[in-house]
Protein backbone atom coordinates (compact mmCIF):
# COMPACT_ATOMS: atom_id res chain seq x y z
CA UNK A 1 0.00 0.00 0.00
CA UNK A 2 1.40 3.16 -0.97
CA UNK A 3 1.66 6.45 2.06
CA UNK A 4 2.41 9.95 1.45
CA UNK A 5 6.32 8.63 2.96
CA UNK A 6 6.62 6.69 -0.52
CA UNK A 7 9.09 8.71 -2.46
CA UNK A 8 7.44 7.62 -5.72
CA UNK A 9 4.53 8.32 -4.83
CA UNK A 10 5.16 11.95 -2.82
CA UNK A 11 7.32 12.87 -6.30
CA UNK A 12 3.83 12.55 -8.15
CA UNK A 13 1.71 14.17 -5.58
CA UNK A 14 4.70 17.55 -5.76
CA UNK A 15 4.10 17.53 -8.86
CA UNK A 16 0.34 17.54 -9.20
CA UNK A 17 -0.01 19.59 -6.19
CA UNK A 18 2.63 22.17 -8.26
CA UNK A 19 0.63 22.28 -11.69
CA UNK A 20 -2.27 22.69 -9.60
CA UNK A 21 -0.80 25.58 -7.68
CA UNK A 22 1.03 27.24 -11.60
CA UNK A 23 -2.97 26.91 -13.12
CA UNK A 24 -4.60 28.31 -9.94
CA UNK A 25 -2.22 31.15 -10.30
CA UNK A 26 -2.03 31.82 -14.25
CA UNK A 27 -6.01 31.62 -14.19
CA UNK A 28 -5.52 34.80 -12.20
CA UNK A 29 -4.68 36.54 -15.24
CA UNK A 30 -6.95 38.65 -17.84
CA UNK A 31 -5.27 38.83 -20.85
CA UNK A 32 -7.26 38.72 -23.96
CA UNK A 33 -10.09 39.68 -21.82
CA UNK A 34 -11.28 36.48 -20.76
CA UNK A 35 -15.34 35.59 -20.79
CA UNK A 36 -15.71 32.02 -18.78
CA UNK A 37 -18.33 29.40 -19.59
CA UNK A 38 -20.18 26.75 -17.14
CA UNK A 39 -17.90 24.34 -19.15
CA UNK A 40 -14.61 23.51 -21.67
CA UNK A 41 -14.97 24.83 -24.97
CA UNK A 42 -13.29 22.29 -27.45
CA UNK A 43 -14.24 24.40 -30.87
CA UNK A 44 -15.21 27.62 -32.10
CA UNK A 45 -16.37 29.06 -35.69
CA UNK A 46 -16.63 32.64 -37.01
CA UNK A 47 -19.00 32.59 -40.18
CA UNK A 48 -19.60 36.12 -41.48
CA UNK A 49 -22.18 34.70 -43.61
CA UNK A 50 -24.39 33.76 -41.05
CA UNK A 51 -24.02 37.29 -39.15
CA UNK A 52 -22.68 39.86 -41.39
CA UNK A 53 -21.46 42.10 -38.31
CA UNK A 54 -18.85 39.58 -37.19
CA UNK A 55 -19.36 39.96 -33.97
CA UNK A 56 -20.46 36.33 -32.47
CA UNK A 57 -18.94 33.12 -32.75
CA UNK A 58 -20.18 30.03 -32.29
CA UNK A 59 -18.76 27.76 -29.69
CA UNK A 60 -18.78 23.70 -28.96
CA UNK A 61 -18.92 23.03 -25.51
CA UNK A 62 -17.74 20.17 -23.21
CA UNK A 63 -21.26 19.29 -21.82
CA UNK A 64 -23.05 18.94 -25.13
CA UNK A 65 -24.44 22.37 -25.26
CA UNK A 66 -23.89 24.62 -28.58
CA UNK A 67 -23.42 28.61 -27.71
CA UNK A 68 -23.37 31.42 -29.33
CA UNK A 69 -20.52 33.84 -27.97
CA UNK A 70 -21.46 38.11 -28.22
CA UNK A 71 -18.79 39.80 -28.61
CA UNK A 72 -20.33 43.14 -27.65
CA UNK A 73 -21.52 42.15 -24.55
CA UNK A 74 -18.86 39.61 -23.75
CA UNK A 75 -21.33 36.66 -22.88
CA UNK A 76 -22.23 33.48 -23.74
CA UNK A 77 -26.08 32.32 -24.67
CA UNK A 78 -26.79 28.95 -25.28
CA UNK A 79 -29.01 28.01 -28.17
CA UNK A 80 -29.60 23.72 -27.54
CA UNK A 81 -27.92 20.61 -26.65
CA UNK A 82 -26.49 18.30 -28.73
CA UNK A 83 -26.29 15.39 -26.39
CA UNK A 84 -25.40 15.42 -22.69
CA UNK A 85 -21.84 14.96 -23.85
CA UNK A 86 -19.08 16.38 -25.26
CA UNK A 87 -19.52 17.92 -28.81
CA UNK A 88 -16.05 18.20 -30.70
CA UNK A 89 -16.86 20.05 -33.72
CA UNK A 90 -19.28 22.84 -34.90
CA UNK A 91 -20.16 24.01 -38.49
CA UNK A 92 -22.97 26.78 -40.34
CA UNK A 93 -24.09 27.86 -43.05
CA UNK A 94 -26.35 30.70 -44.52
CA UNK A 95 -27.52 30.84 -47.90
CA UNK A 96 -30.01 28.83 -50.42
CA UNK A 97 -29.76 24.95 -49.97
CA UNK A 98 -29.87 24.72 -53.57
CA UNK A 99 -30.26 26.52 -56.86
CA UNK A 100 -33.99 25.45 -56.84
CA UNK A 101 -34.76 27.14 -53.84
CA UNK A 102 -35.02 30.66 -53.87
CA UNK A 103 -35.12 31.02 -49.71
CA UNK A 104 -32.14 31.43 -47.82
CA UNK A 105 -31.78 29.40 -44.80
CA UNK A 106 -29.02 28.83 -42.10
CA UNK A 107 -28.20 25.74 -39.99
CA UNK A 108 -25.43 25.16 -37.39
CA UNK A 109 -24.32 21.49 -36.92
CA UNK A 110 -23.05 20.21 -34.22
CA UNK A 111 -21.07 16.63 -33.70
CA UNK A 112 -19.20 14.91 -30.71
CA UNK A 113 -18.99 11.89 -28.58
CA UNK A 114 -22.29 10.18 -29.14
CA UNK A 115 -21.56 9.59 -32.86
CA UNK A 116 -24.36 11.63 -34.14
CA UNK A 117 -25.14 15.17 -35.39
CA UNK A 118 -27.32 17.78 -34.51
CA UNK A 119 -28.69 20.33 -36.85
CA UNK A 120 -29.79 23.34 -35.43
CA UNK A 121 -32.33 25.63 -38.09
CA UNK A 122 -31.04 28.97 -36.74
CA UNK A 123 -32.87 31.02 -39.95
CA UNK A 124 -33.89 34.65 -38.76
CA UNK A 125 -32.65 34.13 -35.12
CA UNK A 126 -31.69 36.71 -33.06
CA UNK A 127 -27.86 36.51 -32.36
CA UNK A 128 -28.61 39.62 -29.02
CA UNK A 129 -31.62 37.61 -27.82
CA UNK A 130 -31.58 34.16 -29.41
CA UNK A 131 -34.41 31.92 -29.13
CA UNK A 132 -33.85 27.98 -29.04
CA UNK A 133 -33.74 27.04 -32.14
CA UNK A 134 -35.75 23.91 -33.78
CA UNK A 135 -33.47 20.88 -34.50
CA UNK A 136 -33.02 17.56 -35.57
CA UNK A 137 -30.32 14.68 -34.65
CA UNK A 138 -29.02 11.55 -36.66
CA UNK A 139 -26.74 8.73 -36.18
CA UNK A 140 -23.37 9.64 -38.68
CA UNK A 141 -20.47 7.47 -37.49
CA UNK A 142 -19.46 5.04 -35.09
CA UNK A 143 -16.89 6.28 -33.18
CA UNK A 144 -17.06 10.33 -31.71
CA UNK A 145 -17.42 13.22 -34.63
CA UNK A 146 -13.63 14.98 -35.19
CA UNK A 147 -14.78 17.42 -38.16
CA UNK A 148 -17.37 19.31 -40.54
CA UNK A 149 -17.75 20.85 -43.79
CA UNK A 150 -20.20 22.43 -45.37
CA UNK A 151 -19.58 22.36 -49.62
CA UNK A 152 -21.64 23.14 -52.73
CA UNK A 153 -22.03 20.19 -54.97
CA UNK A 154 -21.62 19.97 -58.63
CA UNK A 155 -25.46 19.91 -59.01
CA UNK A 156 -25.47 22.99 -56.72
CA UNK A 157 -27.05 21.42 -53.67
CA UNK A 158 -25.20 21.94 -50.77
CA UNK A 159 -23.92 19.20 -48.47
CA UNK A 160 -22.56 18.34 -45.23
CA UNK A 161 -19.03 16.51 -44.89
CA UNK A 162 -18.28 14.38 -41.93
CA UNK A 163 -15.22 12.91 -40.63
CA UNK A 164 -14.87 10.69 -37.44
CA UNK A 165 -12.33 8.56 -35.14
CA UNK A 166 -13.70 5.46 -36.98
CA UNK A 167 -11.05 6.57 -40.39
CA UNK A 168 -15.07 7.19 -42.67
CA UNK A 169 -15.90 10.38 -44.36
CA UNK A 170 -19.55 10.80 -45.02
CA UNK A 171 -21.69 12.94 -47.14
CA UNK A 172 -24.86 14.07 -46.36
CA UNK A 173 -28.19 16.01 -47.15
CA UNK A 174 -28.87 18.59 -44.38
CA UNK A 175 -31.82 16.45 -43.87
CA UNK A 176 -29.52 13.79 -42.47
CA UNK A 177 -29.82 11.71 -46.06
CA UNK A 178 -26.11 9.85 -46.22
CA UNK A 179 -25.58 10.38 -49.81
CA UNK A 180 -21.92 8.99 -50.07
CA UNK A 181 -18.91 7.35 -47.74
CA UNK A 182 -15.20 7.06 -48.41
CA UNK A 183 -13.09 4.92 -46.49
CA UNK A 184 -9.66 5.54 -46.32
CA UNK A 185 -7.05 3.08 -44.83
CA UNK A 186 -6.92 5.20 -41.59
CA UNK A 187 -7.66 5.29 -37.99
CA UNK A 188 -9.46 8.56 -37.80
CA UNK A 189 -10.41 11.80 -40.40
CA UNK A 190 -8.90 14.74 -38.35
CA UNK A 191 -10.13 17.99 -40.34
CA UNK A 192 -11.75 18.28 -44.12
CA UNK A 193 -11.05 21.71 -45.92
CA UNK A 194 -12.73 23.18 -49.19
CA UNK A 195 -9.32 23.98 -52.14
CA UNK A 196 -10.95 27.72 -52.42
CA UNK A 197 -8.99 27.61 -56.16
CA UNK A 198 -11.21 24.54 -57.37
CA UNK A 199 -14.39 25.10 -59.60
CA UNK A 200 -18.19 24.82 -58.16
CA UNK A 201 -18.47 22.16 -61.18
CA UNK A 202 -15.63 20.32 -59.81
CA UNK A 203 -15.00 21.33 -55.81
CA UNK A 204 -12.07 19.48 -54.23
CA UNK A 205 -11.76 18.62 -50.96
CA UNK A 206 -8.89 18.04 -48.69
CA UNK A 207 -8.82 15.87 -45.76
CA UNK A 208 -6.03 14.86 -43.35
CA UNK A 209 -5.85 11.47 -41.39
CA UNK A 210 -4.32 10.43 -37.93
CA UNK A 211 -2.12 8.42 -39.94
CA UNK A 212 -0.19 11.84 -41.29
CA UNK A 213 -1.30 11.34 -44.87
CA UNK A 214 -3.40 14.34 -46.48
CA UNK A 215 -5.59 13.09 -49.63
CA UNK A 216 -8.05 15.17 -51.43
CA UNK A 217 -10.64 14.11 -54.31
CA UNK A 218 -13.14 16.03 -56.75
CA UNK A 219 -16.76 15.77 -55.06
CA UNK A 220 -18.40 13.84 -58.22
CA UNK A 221 -21.84 15.22 -59.87
CA UNK A 222 -23.41 12.08 -59.20
CA UNK A 223 -21.69 11.72 -55.47
CA UNK A 224 -21.02 7.99 -56.22
CA UNK A 225 -17.89 7.87 -54.00
CA UNK A 226 -17.26 4.27 -55.84
CA UNK A 227 -15.86 6.09 -58.79
CA UNK A 228 -14.06 8.84 -56.72
CA UNK A 229 -10.14 8.72 -57.44
CA UNK A 230 -8.62 9.69 -54.06
CA UNK A 231 -5.13 11.97 -55.18
CA UNK A 232 -1.85 10.13 -54.15
CA UNK A 233 -1.24 10.90 -50.03
CA UNK A 234 0.37 14.09 -49.18
CA UNK A 235 3.31 13.03 -46.54
CA UNK A 236 4.81 16.05 -44.85
CA UNK A 237 4.56 15.58 -41.31
CA UNK A 238 5.44 12.77 -39.31
CA UNK A 239 2.09 12.23 -37.41
CA UNK A 240 -1.69 13.62 -36.98
CA UNK A 241 -2.56 16.20 -39.07
CA UNK A 242 -4.83 18.17 -37.18
CA UNK A 243 -5.82 21.15 -39.17
CA UNK A 244 -6.13 22.42 -42.56
CA UNK A 245 -6.38 26.04 -43.49
CA UNK A 246 -5.77 27.47 -47.16
CA UNK A 247 -4.12 31.11 -47.38
CA UNK A 248 -5.29 33.35 -49.99
CA UNK A 249 -2.57 32.05 -52.21
CA UNK A 250 -4.34 28.62 -52.33
CA UNK A 251 -1.33 27.59 -50.45
CA UNK A 252 -2.12 25.14 -47.20
CA UNK A 253 -1.19 25.65 -44.08
CA UNK A 254 -0.96 22.52 -41.56
CA UNK A 255 -1.45 22.16 -37.57
CA UNK A 256 0.14 18.45 -36.51
CA UNK A 257 0.97 16.08 -33.48
CA UNK A 258 4.52 16.13 -34.65
CA UNK A 259 5.17 19.66 -33.04
CA UNK A 260 5.05 21.45 -36.17
CA UNK A 261 3.11 23.42 -38.78
CA UNK A 262 4.29 24.32 -42.40
CA UNK A 263 2.86 26.10 -45.17
CA UNK A 264 2.61 23.45 -48.12
CA UNK A 265 3.62 25.00 -51.31
CA UNK A 266 0.86 24.35 -54.07
CA UNK A 267 2.47 25.35 -57.05
CA UNK A 268 5.54 22.88 -55.58
CA UNK A 269 2.96 20.06 -55.52
CA UNK A 270 2.08 20.97 -52.21
CA UNK A 271 5.43 20.32 -50.63
CA UNK A 272 6.38 22.51 -47.23
CA UNK A 273 8.54 25.52 -47.84
CA UNK A 274 7.88 26.89 -44.49
CA UNK A 275 8.17 24.95 -41.31
CA UNK A 276 6.85 26.52 -37.66
CA UNK A 277 8.67 24.57 -34.61
CA UNK A 278 6.54 24.58 -31.61
CA UNK A 279 7.58 22.83 -28.21
CA UNK A 280 4.69 20.88 -27.81
CA UNK A 281 1.44 19.41 -30.29
CA UNK A 282 0.33 22.37 -32.35
CA UNK A 283 -3.88 21.88 -32.01
CA UNK A 284 -5.24 24.54 -34.61
CA UNK A 285 -3.58 27.39 -36.90
CA UNK A 286 -5.74 30.13 -38.73
CA UNK A 287 -4.28 32.76 -41.48
CA UNK A 288 -4.69 36.27 -41.68
CA UNK A 289 -3.70 37.39 -44.90
CA UNK A 290 -4.21 41.33 -44.76
CA UNK A 291 -1.45 41.33 -42.41
CA UNK A 292 0.83 38.37 -43.65
CA UNK A 293 0.07 36.72 -40.34
CA UNK A 294 -0.70 33.05 -39.09
CA UNK A 295 -1.40 32.35 -35.83
CA UNK A 296 -1.19 29.12 -34.37
CA UNK A 297 -2.46 27.16 -31.32
CA UNK A 298 -0.17 25.05 -28.88
CA UNK A 299 -0.70 22.52 -26.59
CA UNK A 300 1.81 24.31 -24.52
CA UNK A 301 -1.46 27.16 -23.53
CA UNK A 302 0.40 29.87 -26.38
CA UNK A 303 -0.38 31.57 -29.31
CA UNK A 304 2.29 32.50 -31.51
CA UNK A 305 2.07 34.60 -34.06
CA UNK A 306 4.36 34.54 -36.85
CA UNK A 307 4.93 36.49 -40.80
CA UNK A 308 4.05 34.30 -43.37
CA UNK A 309 7.05 34.89 -45.75
CA UNK A 310 9.79 34.34 -43.82
CA UNK A 311 8.44 32.31 -40.89
CA UNK A 312 9.69 34.68 -37.76
CA UNK A 313 7.94 34.42 -34.87
CA UNK A 314 6.55 37.41 -34.19
CA UNK A 315 4.86 37.55 -30.56
CA UNK A 316 3.47 35.10 -27.96
CA UNK A 317 0.12 35.21 -26.84
CA UNK A 318 -0.02 34.03 -23.29
CA UNK A 319 -3.64 34.39 -20.91
CA UNK A 320 -5.00 30.63 -21.13
CA UNK A 321 -4.28 28.24 -18.36
CA UNK A 322 -5.28 24.79 -20.03
CA UNK A 323 -4.55 23.69 -23.77
CA UNK A 324 -5.80 25.73 -26.67
CA UNK A 325 -8.70 23.85 -28.51
CA UNK A 326 -9.53 26.48 -31.64
CA UNK A 327 -8.94 29.59 -33.13
CA UNK A 328 -10.98 32.11 -35.45
CA UNK A 329 -10.91 35.47 -36.42
CA UNK A 330 -13.52 38.04 -36.29
CA UNK A 331 -12.69 41.34 -38.32
CA UNK A 332 -9.27 42.17 -36.73
CA UNK A 333 -9.70 40.14 -34.03
CA UNK A 334 -8.20 36.70 -33.12
CA UNK A 335 -10.48 34.51 -30.45
CA UNK A 336 -9.51 31.07 -28.78
CA UNK A 337 -10.79 28.86 -26.81
CA UNK A 338 -9.69 26.20 -24.49
CA UNK A 339 -10.08 23.45 -22.20
CA UNK A 340 -9.83 26.26 -19.30
CA UNK A 341 -13.24 26.92 -19.88
CA UNK A 342 -12.37 30.78 -21.47
CA UNK A 343 -12.88 32.48 -24.97
CA UNK A 344 -10.26 35.23 -25.16
CA UNK A 345 -9.88 37.71 -27.44
CA UNK A 346 -6.31 38.93 -29.44
CA UNK A 347 -5.95 42.19 -31.28
CA UNK A 348 -4.18 41.83 -34.45
CA UNK A 349 -4.84 45.53 -35.52
CA UNK A 350 -0.90 46.32 -36.29
CA UNK A 351 -0.59 49.24 -33.58
CA UNK A 352 -2.17 46.69 -31.12
CA UNK A 353 0.23 43.91 -32.35
CA UNK A 354 3.01 46.36 -31.72
CA UNK A 355 1.97 47.42 -28.34
CA UNK A 356 1.51 43.75 -27.42
CA UNK A 357 5.12 43.01 -28.40
CA UNK A 358 6.41 45.74 -26.01
CA UNK A 359 4.12 44.61 -23.17
CA UNK A 360 5.42 41.28 -23.74
CA UNK A 361 9.02 42.70 -22.46
CA UNK A 362 7.79 43.84 -19.11
CA UNK A 363 5.25 41.15 -18.08
CA UNK A 364 3.35 41.34 -14.51
CA UNK A 365 3.66 38.85 -12.35
CA UNK A 366 1.29 36.65 -12.46
CA UNK A 367 1.95 36.06 -8.16
CA UNK A 368 0.29 39.69 -7.41
CA UNK A 369 -2.75 38.98 -8.95
CA UNK A 370 -5.84 37.99 -7.40
CA UNK A 371 -6.53 34.41 -6.56
CA UNK A 372 -9.59 33.34 -9.44
CA UNK A 373 -12.67 32.01 -8.30
CA UNK A 374 -13.11 28.70 -10.58
CA UNK A 375 -17.40 28.72 -10.26
CA UNK A 376 -18.04 27.35 -13.36
CA UNK A 377 -19.86 23.87 -13.19
CA UNK A 378 -18.04 21.97 -16.51
CA UNK A 379 -18.29 18.29 -16.46
CA UNK A 380 -18.57 15.65 -13.60
CA UNK A 381 -15.13 13.99 -12.48
CA UNK A 382 -15.31 10.83 -14.66
CA UNK A 383 -16.38 12.65 -17.78
CA UNK A 384 -13.49 14.74 -16.94
CA UNK A 385 -11.01 11.92 -16.47
CA UNK A 386 -12.69 10.55 -19.86
CA UNK A 387 -12.28 13.50 -21.75
CA UNK A 388 -8.89 14.16 -20.55
CA UNK A 389 -7.98 9.91 -21.19
CA UNK A 390 -9.41 10.54 -24.93
CA UNK A 391 -7.09 13.32 -25.48
CA UNK A 392 -4.11 11.47 -24.18
CA UNK A 393 -5.00 8.28 -25.88
CA UNK A 394 -4.63 10.61 -28.98
CA UNK A 395 -1.23 12.13 -28.22
CA UNK A 396 -0.37 8.41 -26.73
CA UNK A 397 -0.87 6.93 -30.73
CA UNK A 398 1.03 10.39 -32.11
CA UNK A 399 3.71 9.62 -29.94
CA UNK A 400 3.98 6.19 -31.16
CA UNK A 401 4.07 6.72 -34.38
CA UNK A 402 6.75 9.17 -34.68
CA UNK A 403 8.97 7.06 -33.19
CA UNK A 404 7.69 4.00 -35.15
CA UNK A 405 8.66 6.44 -37.76
CA UNK A 406 11.77 7.14 -36.58
CA UNK A 407 13.27 3.49 -36.75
Amino acid sequence: MSTSTDPEHFFQTSTSLAENDRKRRKAANTHGQPAKSRSKLLAISVDTFLDPSGSSALIAEADGNVSIFNLSINEFVRIGQNAPAPITCIQSYAGRTSIDNDSVSSFIFAGGWNKHITSFDITGLDFVNPTSPPQSTFKAHDDFLKCLLVAQAPDKKMVLLSGGADGVLNIWTFTGQRLASLKPQCRGIEDIALDPLSTHDAPRIFFSTSQREIFHFTLPASLRMAQTQLSQPIVQHETSVYKLEFDNDGDLWTASADKTAKRLNRENGFIADTTLVHPDFVRDIVVYDSSSLVITACRDEDIRVWNTGSGQLLHVFTGHFEEVTGLAIANHTLLSVSIDATIRRWSLAPQDLRKAVEEAKNPHLLAEEPEPKNDFSGLTEEEEAELRAMMEDEEADSLEKMAMNEQ
